[in-house]
């Protein structure tokens, strides 16, 4: 609405000759006003005025939210008292920065709130300066970064979960290697050994009886007959290493019949609970049958065990193998190189290995292994 202003003009001697009225439409100025208290009002950021003496002037509905205090309590009261007893030497140092005329932009710490909880926030902050540059006061702009700061924190744990990830893949990696050449150098002495050496044996005692075959026909025959032995015991033998490496019958009928051959031969009554109807992939049905196989042999010798159950699940996208006993429990995967190879073999493959074993209660192992 207009302001009036009456100004009259006298002559000397007192008589009123004339007035002037000015009108000052101050219209436009309060609708400022009333735009930026709106503003204000609607600002997500909490919006706090303070005074040279750090009395509080202005306490938008946003600090209310953020800070638990109302208007009424905060106006004209001073000290700083969002500023927590560990942090009350920072925000003195921040106050006194800004009233001598620095300006903050996101500056991050900790506030506290009317409950005496801590909330995280960033600070933007001016010094308010009238047309001297005098300073009458600071401005500051709270941001509640609470949320933000809980999703760095859950990238951080994502990333160092990510980062023990691969360091694990890569140790197991090397551990595959290091078996696999541990591996080699068993099937070489083995075969050393073994085998090797009976079919040398049985190459010596060739010749011996093609010598003797004229002269003592009797001599050559016996010589023949022990090499028929040798020669039988060096195929028993080939045929165990083939069948530590890739079991024949895995490969021909599968994965039941595979592990219906090691459950005939435990020295253990065996149940297998279920089997999945179709075929798995190659290295997923090598996977299985050699974690029931370790694992039953891990019955046999330590468990005490009267019965083991062996159940194999389609899950999804996932197959899960289970190896249960009723034996007397406390297996430690950290303390045996059989339980970390099979947890390398199911991770190769981006499975993940569970050794479930309370004292007293026997020992389950659960694999899971995607199918593709």
């Amino acid at each position: 609405m207009p302001a009036i202003k009456m100004i009259e003009n006298e002559e000397a001697n007192g008589r009123l000759v004339s007035h002037v009225v000015v009108y000052n439409d101050i219209s436009e100025s309060t609708q400022q006003e009333k735009r930026l208290q709106a503003l204000i009002d609607s600002s997500p950021l909490a919006l706090v005025e303070f005074a040279p003496d750090t009395s509080i002037r202005l306490w938008n509905p946003a600090a209310e939210r953020i800070f638990g205090w109302s208007h009424e309590e905060m106006l004209g009261r001073g000290g700083l008292p969002m500023a927590p007893a560990s942090r009350r030497a920072e925000s003195e140092e921040l106050f006194a920065r800004v009233h001598a005329g620095e300006s903050l932009n996101d500056y991050e710490t900790v506030r506290q709130r009317k409950d005496g909880k801590l909330v995280d926030v960033s600070i933007a902050a001016a010094p308010i300066t009238d047309e001297s540059g005098r300073v009458l006061g600071n401005m500051v702009a709270y941001t509640d970064i609470t949320e933000r700061k809980a999703q760095d924190a859950e990238v951080h744990r994502l990333n160092a979960e990510l980062h023990a990830r691969l360091e694990e893949l890569a140790a197991s990696r090397a551990r595959i290697v290091a078996a696999g050449d541990l591996e080699r150098r068993r099937l070489e002495r083995n075969l050393h050994d073994g085998a090797q050496q009976r079919l040398v044996a049985l190459s010596l005692s060739l010749r011996l009886a093609l010598t003797k075959l004229d002269s003592d026909p009797a001599a050559a025959r016996a010589v023949l007959a022990e090499a028929c032995d040798e020669l039988a015991l060096a195929h028993d033998e080939l045929r165990e290493l083939a069948r530590g490496l890739h079991p024949a019958v895995l490969g021909q009928r599968g994965l039941l019949a595979a592990v219906e051959v090691l459950a005939r031969r435990a020295p253990i009554p065996v149940e297998v609970a279920g089997m999945p109807d179709a075929r798995l992939p190659e290295p997923v049905e090598a996977a299985a049958y050699y974690l029931i196989a370790e694992a039953l042999t891990n019955v046999v010798k330590y468990a005490r065990a009267s019965i083991v159950r062996v159940r194999v699940a389609a899950s999804g996208a996932n197959v899960v193998i289970e190896v249960s006993d009723d034996g007397v429990g406390g297996a430690d995967p950290s303390t045996g190189s059989g339980l970390r190879g099979l947890a390398d073999r199911v991770e190769a493959l981006g499975g993940v290995l569970d050794v479930l074993s309370r004292a007293g209660a026997g020992t389950t192992l659960r694999a899971e292994i995607p199918v593709r």
